[in-house]
């Protein structure tokens, strides 16, 4: 019956996994149990080994910051984001600043931090303005500190687009297209976004880490695959369907 609804459940996408099982098994070993495709395998990977997570608390580098939260806030993390301070939680380890024009003494006022995570942020600037970003992040980071960046990945879109995919999960591109658009519209959508939210900038691993050499500011320019031994959902990718993550360190 167990190995009946196993299949069922693979069918529609899904894979069903004990606790017992997570704790007393490598992840080798549940993935040859499972079947499991790249997807499964990363997650289950990141929850059991750490990923870039564990690695941060290993080395003692915990002084995070998120730029663009998004209202989101987790722990561990400080934040900067454009939000009037009195509407979000945990003001304590909030700063409203603006980003690309930020003054050397709001950079002085945040301190230093070992990492600094963009997700789903960097695309919101245009490149020109991406590049003072990076140069800020630069001053806010101690010596061989981490910057994470995870963007749409448009390789990745373009797959979707030429497949059909782009259709699927679709549901929030239609507060801007009508459901009978064609697939063009739908990367479109996915490629700008929304109005009130608009993509500047399109990007792949390769555009990405031409930005980062750009700068001059960072090295050890590595794509974090879903495979990859940093790769941790959601701390990593918080979007692993469409993502592309870089990591890099400050020169």
């Amino acid at each position: 019956m167990k190995k009946l609804l196993d299949v069922l459940l693979k069918r529609f996408g899904y894979v069903a996994y004990s606790k017992k099982a997570i704790k007393y098994y490598k992840a080798e070993e549940l993935e040859k149990m499972y079947s499991l495709d790249e997807f499964d395998s990363a997650y289950l990977r990141g929850k059991s080994d750490g990923g870039l997570k564990q690695k941060l608390i290993d080395e003692k580098k915990t002084r995070w910051l998120e730029i663009g939260c998004g209202g989101t806030l987790d722990d561990n993390f400080f934040y900067v984001d454009l939000f009037p301070e009195g509407i979000v939680a945990k003001k304590e380890k909030y700063f409203r600043l603006n980003i690309i024009n930020a003054t050397d003494t709001e950079i002085a006022k945040l301190g230093k931090f070992d990492l600094i995570r963009m997700q789903h942020v960097f695309e919101h600037f245009t490149p020109e303005d991406g590049l003072k970003v990076l140069d800020t992040c630069s001053k806010l980071l101690n010596k061989d500190g981490y910057i994470l960046i995870s963007t749409p990945d448009l390789k990745r879109m373009v797959q979707f687009y030429l497949t059909g995919i782009i259709r699927e999960d679709s549901d929030w591109a239609k507060q801007r297209i009508p459901a009978e658009s064609p697939n063009s519209f739908y990367f479109s959508v996915f490629t700008h976004s929304l109005q009130h939210e608009k993509h500047e900038w399109c990007y792949d691993y390769e555009g990405l880490k031409f930005q980062l050499e750009r700068s001059d500011k960072f090295k050890n320019i590595k794509e974090i695959k879903l495979n990859d031994d940093l790769a941790i959902i959601p701390f990593t990718h918080n979007r692993p369907n469409n993502d592309v993550c870089v990591l890099a360190q400050l020169k």
